[in-house]
């Protein structure tokens, strides 16, 4: 877990102003990744235009009524299944508000 956080935070760099913004961002993004496996959770985060666009997401199975079509995720977005749009969406690691 501590390994995965630091990770995170490297990845984060350049886009916060010190590293400990980079590691409080990355333990955000874990422990909603974590609440996510365990059932239904409502967030925000920014999108490409700069709105704020609050979503209700999940990433466990039994709520997933989607067809897989081939596409992977990258390590610099956060994947998630959007419950009221029926469908996978990802956005900036670093858009998370």
């Amino acid at each position: 877990m501590k390994s995965l956080i630091f990770k995170t935070a490297w990845q984060l760099m350049g886009k916060f102003n010190n590293f400990s913004e980079c590691l409080r961002h990355a333990w955000r993004l874990i422990k909603l990744k974590t609440k996510m496996l365990k059932g239904v959770v409502e967030f925000s985060y920014y999108k490409v235009d700069g709105t704020i666009r609050t979503a209700v997401g999940t990433l466990q199975e039994r709520f997933v009524n989607y067809e897989y079509k081939g596409q992977t995720s990258s390590n610099k977005v956060f994947t998630y299944y959007d419950v009221e749009q029926g469908a996978f969406r990802c956005f900036k690691i670093e858009n998370l508000v």
